[in-house]
């Protein structure tokens, strides 16, 4: 089943053309990478697929849904229901442990959170001895799992992942694409990542090639 379509996205920064008549199409329980030079488009791609960025023309579906025709608070809504987000940059709340950073999603959106999943996010993800921690006592790596389980707690649709071992030595690399892989393949999570690394995006099912805003090869 189509879980996400995106029809003749073009976004632009001033005269530059950051994405060029996109045309997509991801499929529900895929692992996607998407590559491409530095300055490609890649990111902003990701944002506008996500919901966080809007693109000046085309559409984006969700779950047959044409988000950009969602009211601001609709959108936000929407995407707290069905989208996890992992940043590069971890954006966790350092005055909050690795639980309270983690459980934060489902706390604002319903004031609880579901014990069951959260401990098999953490079981996954190794993080049962890091959970009274604060993000500063974590390394990279370790900060970069609460960030997943941040995104996976409301049990989202698509997860979308942007450079999320690029700030991580080699092992940690591995470690969090291992994490990814294994959470993909045994609750076909839908998985959409940006990366610059070919080794990376070899774990995927299918890797889009992105040069000057346009997707030159898409390929199983």
């Amino acid at each position: 089943m189509k879980i996400l379509v995106a029809k003749n996205l073009n976004k632009y920064y001033g005269k530059y053309k950051a994405i060029n008549n996109i045309n997509l199409e991801i499929y529900e329980g895929e692992f996607v990478a998407i590559v491409g030079p530095s300055g490609c488009g890649k990111s902003t791609l990701l944002k506008i697929l996500a919901g966080l960025d809007k693109p000046d023309s085309g559409e984006v579906y969700i779950l047959k849904e044409n988000i950009y025709e969602l009211k601001d608070n609709e959108l936000v809504k929407f995407r707290r229901k069905n989208i996890g987000f992992v940043y590069q940059f971890y954006n966790l709340i350092p005055v909050l442990t690795a639980k309270e950073n983690i459980v934060l999603p489902s706390l604002l959106e319903s004031n609880s959170y579901d014990k069951k999943h959260f401990n098999n996010i953490i079981e996954v993800l190794n993080l049962e001895e890091k959970l009274n921690y604060l993000p500063n006592e974590l390394s990279g790596g370790g900060q970069q799992r609460i960030s997943i389980g941040r995104a996976l707690i409301n049990k989202p649709k698509i997860l979308f992942a942007d450079e999320p071992t690029g700030n991580l030595d080699s092992k940690a690399k591995k470690n969090i694409m291992n994490k990814l892989k294994e959470y993909n393949k045994n609750h076909k999570q839908t998985i959409i990542m940006v990366t610059h690394d070919w080794s990376l995006a070899k774990i995927a099912d299918r890797i889009i090639f992105l040069r000057d805003g346009r997707i030159e090869n898409a390929s199983k």
